[in-house]
């Protein structure tokens, strides 16, 4: 399903949502709206929101249990928040000189971009994301939450809110108590957030890190990589010629595939893209049938019969040692040759066996020539490597029993991969100030404790309130612009 399509499906959700929703509001209004204030549910365009005060005497009771240890708890993360701080402004301030200032290439990539899903977002990846960001929120809220037990502030209401299909959970602090008590103390609540996102950020990173270690009973890591999907379109969706789910991936041409990263390095090196081959003289003495030799431009020579597909182009590569005792150019068939040919000689000196002559295949622009080494067979595959990157799903686990699926792992992977990136990310996000975030807060709170014996306070808050809008600003222009190269 491409992401044009699932999008339609979600929005046609919603739509038949909303009709309902008008529809009962209509005809059974009280009974319909009782229902709804006691599931605490709010339905309207593309959102839906959720809310309760059944949590908040969880929280107080967690806050109560042990009360000296989050107040310690707290004031590492006050300090280590406002730490953070003057590393996300260096961030940012990189970032924009980067995207807008960089005049070492014509068009700057951006270093911070916006999560766009169908673009630098895969639409089968959403899932892992909205998890991710439901799991982030969670702790994130849960650190203001309890900082406002601890402080005697307390909570209104938790919830979750679904913008589109985006789960975003949210806590409801009185106001009234919040702005009433000390100021370190309500800063100690506003950075709560922030330090739970450091935090889990680094948990999250540390378990990714010792995950081939917690699978290691079930799973072998580091020596090799398994088929975990073949698209129904793929050019290597042949059980007996091609690659199926659990084929275990050992080389690609003279590239040896220890993991995942291996993989996409393999397929992106120049010197596996345009290998050369060790042929023995009697099997081009056998083979060839080459034809007069023709020059198409752009150094793209052709020695075969455009009729026979089954035949490549090769050609002589000196290493300078041997005298030349074949022609410099011979057409052979391609499988063949790559099934026969135990020895890549890519790399000067392009050394061979004895009795065996470097050839390298003439190939068109796009098109490339690899043997794709299993651990039951070989493969010939001649074609372009995107062909490979997206119609395949490539793990890092190797199975070693038959009693999960190779996807376990890899699935546990990603998530726990967009835990750390997302959890860092709100950490970076709220930490600075921009409107509606945690970091206008921050600074205000942060501008009152340094500056109230000094500046009166309503100017501290409008010039707190300035600064805001103008970052704003700024982070709108920057994620537009970064958006549009996207596109």
């Amino acid at each position: 399903m491409d992401g044009l399509t699932f999008f339609f499906l979600i929005a046609g959700g919603y739509c038949v949502l909303l009709f309902f929703d008008v529809f009962f509001k209509s005809c059974c209004h009280y009974p319909y709206l009782q229902l709804l204030e006691n599931l605490g549910i709010n339905i309207s365009y593309f959102t839906i929101k959720w809310k309760t005060k059944a949590l908040n005497r969880l929280i107080i009771k967690w806050g109560n249990a042990r009360p000296q240890f989050w107040k310690v708890w707290f004031s590492i993360g006050t300090f280590t928040s406002l730490a953070f701080l003057p590393i996300s402004i260096y961030i940012i301030f990189i970032s924009i000189y980067w995207l807008f200032f960089n005049s070492t290439s014509q068009v700057s990539e951006p270093l911070i971009s916006p999560v766009v899903p169908g673009l630098n977002l895969p639409v089968s990846e959403l899932g892992y994301y909205s998890i991710a960001l439901l799991i982030c929120s969670i702790v994130h809220e849960l650190g203001h939450a309890l900082a406002a037990v601890i402080e005697d502030v307390g909570t209104l209401e938790l919830g979750c809110n679904v913008y589109f299909i985006l789960p975003v959970a949210f806590v409801s602090l009185p106001t009234d108590k919040l702005y009433a008590i000390n100021h370190k103390k309500r800063l100690g609540i506003v950075s709560a957030g922030v330090w739970h996102n450091i935090v889990l950020s680094f948990i999250a990173y540390l378990l990714y890190c010792s995950l081939p270690t917690i699978f290691s009973p079930l799973y072998n890591y580091g020596d090799s990589v398994s088929v975990s999907g073949v698209n129904k379109n793929s050019p290597l969706n042949d059980p007996t010629k091609g690659l199926s789910v659990d084929d275990i991936i050992i080389a690609i041409n003279n590239c040896d595939i220890l993991n995942e990263n291996y993989w996409y390095h393999c397929l992106h090196d120049r010197y596996v893209l345009r290998p050369a081959v060790c042929i023995k003289s009697d099997l081009v003495n056998t083979l060839d049938e080459s034809v007069p030799l023709k020059h198409l431009g752009s150094g793209y020579v052709e020695c075969c019969d455009p009729k026979n597909s089954k035949n490549i182009c090769f050609e002589y590569i000196d290493n300078e040692t041997n005298e030349l005792e074949l022609p410099g150019h011979v057409c052979l068939p391609g499988r063949t040759v790559m099934e026969q040919s135990a020895n890549f000689c890519t790399k000067s000196p392009h050394s061979c066996p004895s009795d065996s002559y470097c050839f390298q295949p003439v190939l068109p622009n796009d098109t490339y020539l690899f043997k794709i080494i299993t651990n039951t067979k070989n493969i010939i595959y001649l074609g372009n490597p995107n062909d490979l990157f997206q119609t395949m799903d490539i793990s890092s686990y190797v199975k070693k029993t038959n009693l999960f699926s190779v996807s376990f792992p890899e699935k546990v992977t990603k998530l726990v991969k967009y835990i750390v990136v997302i959890s860092l990310g709100l950490a970076f996000v709220n930490i600075l100030p921009f409107a509606f975030m945690d970091g206008e807060y921050i600074l205000q709170t942060l501008a009152l404790i340094i500056f109230t014996n000094i500046v009166d306070k309503k100017k501290i808050v409008q010039t707190v309130n300035v600064i805001t809008w103008i970052s704003t600003i700024i982070l709108i222009v920057y994620l537009v612009y970064s958006l549009f190269l996207l596109l």
